[in-house]
């Protein structure tokens, strides 16, 4: 197991109430130690459950990752320990890694609104949670951010909620889950009533975001979930490109999908997306679709053939709507995902605060990469000013701009 739990002794002399509440290899310890035992992991989980002052006061856990030999969570300072072990039976759950460090730094933040009003974010009430958001934004993040984290804590109390039920069934009242109401509530409406963005009308996004490619690969299978993922990364499915329906399982090499036709290039995914759309790679040879009609009631031949587009695009991918709240369409994907592409490379050169150069170089890349331009081709600028390709580079440019004043970059 790549990520395993850590106990650390805070004190030296451990008290008799606390050495009645574990066992003697943890009164022991002289330095960190691995909890490999199952039963050694419930007391832990017991304990930070039951918010064990004294437990608490004597000990310390971590997420320990063996692969890089350090410590993945952070030191919470509000009920530490608690958000370990949370944050640990996420992990234990395989929630997409990503969505992962997402509770990582939501945790981390409203730990400093818990310290301040002394109350735990499970026991959030509306006007509680308003002012969280607000704090945010007043620091600089934007509307759809704060309004995210609600979103991302509402998720932290249903698995609380969960993790008390299997592992300390007699505490799962006081990890309420009608907590989780307000939350989505909250999230729905604060945004429109406390700021009156008509961009976030309705508690919607004029975007697909990271989070929601992630939402949507940790509620739906990858038959349904991989055509979104595959149009986010900038495979092209319509009338006259059959990028997605024609994939086959020998274009996919580890997180790299070969794309052959007019437009020859190579797709990256992201290590927990390559994992999802190589589930449908299982069992199937190079030269299978990857999307593949398995209904019993055609025949062998029938099967063999590529999905069409509209069963693609319309059958199936729909099937995401409903965990959403939103319709988002083929080209609003796509353009979200080559926007987060921009905003991606920004980052990794530093220049989240991009003059126009350096955001016309990451539209650029992203134009090869999504199949809009060439990889071989000459550069966006050299394109005359009437052109489609110059007129698509505005759009672009504009809706990056639009993009950063919904989704801290």
């Amino acid at each position: 197991m790549r990520y395993v739990l850590e106990i650390e002794k805070r004190v030296d002399n451990i008290s008799e109430k606390t050495a009645a509440l574990i066992g003697n290899d943890f009164i022991d310890l002289t330095s960190e130690k691995i909890i490999s035992e199952e039963q050694d992991e419930n007391i832990v989980f017991k304990n930070v459950l039951n918010n064990n002052e004294t437990f608490n006061e004597a000990f310390s856990i971590n997420i320990f990752d063996t692969e890089r030999s350090e410590i993945l969570n952070t030191e919470f300072e509000y009920e530490d320990n608690l958000k370990t072990a949370l944050l640990f039976y996420c992990v234990k759950q395989e929630i997409p890694f990503s969505t992962v460090l997402s509770f990582k730094t939501t945790m981390n933040i409203v730990s400093k609104e818990e310290k301040s009003i002394d109350k735990a974010f499970r026991n959030f009430n509306q006007d509680d949670i308003i002012s969280f958001a607000k704090n945010q934004i007043e620091q600089g993040s934007s509307v759809y951010t704060a309004n995210n984290r609600i979103y991302l804590l509402s998720r932290l109390v249903k698995e609380l909620h969960e993790f008390a039920g299997e592992y300390l069934p007699e505490s799962k009242k006081v990890y309420d889950e009608t907590f989780i109401n307000i939350f989505l509530k909250t999230t729905k409406n604060y945004a429109t009533q406390e700021y009156g963005n008509t961009a976030m009308a309705n508690g919607e996004i004029p975007f697909v975001t990271i989070d929601d490619v992630h939402e949507v690969m940790e509620r739906k299978p990858a038959s349904i979930g991989a055509i979104f993922v595959l149009i986010f990364r900038g495979l092209r499915e319509n009338k006259y490109n059959k990028e997605i329906s024609t994939l086959k399982v020998g274009d996919i090499k580890g997180n790299q999908i070969t794309i052959n036709g007019d437009m020859p290039r190579t797709i990256y995914l992201a290590e927990d997306e390559a994992r999802y759309v190589g589930r449908l790679c299982k069992g199937a040879s190079e030269n299978d679709y990857v999307f593949r009609n398995e209904s019993p009631r055609l025949t062998e031949q029938e099967k063999q053939q590529p999905l069409k587009t509209w069963a693609l695009l319309n059958k199936r991918m729909r099937q995401v709507d409903n965990i959403l709240g939103k319709k988002p369409t083929y080209s609003m994907i796509r353009r979200s995902g080559e926007v987060y592409y921009i905003a991606n490379q920004l980052k990794r050169e530093l220049n989240a605060n991009a003059d126009k150069i350096a955001i016309i170089r990451a539209i650029d890349k992203s134009f090869r990469e999504y199949g809009v331009i060439p990889m071989d081709s000459q550069n966006i600028m050299d394109y005359k000013g009437n052109s489609g390709i110059a007129k698509r580079r505005r759009q672009m440019t504009n809706l990056y701009k639009k993009y950063t004043e919904y989704v801290t970059v």
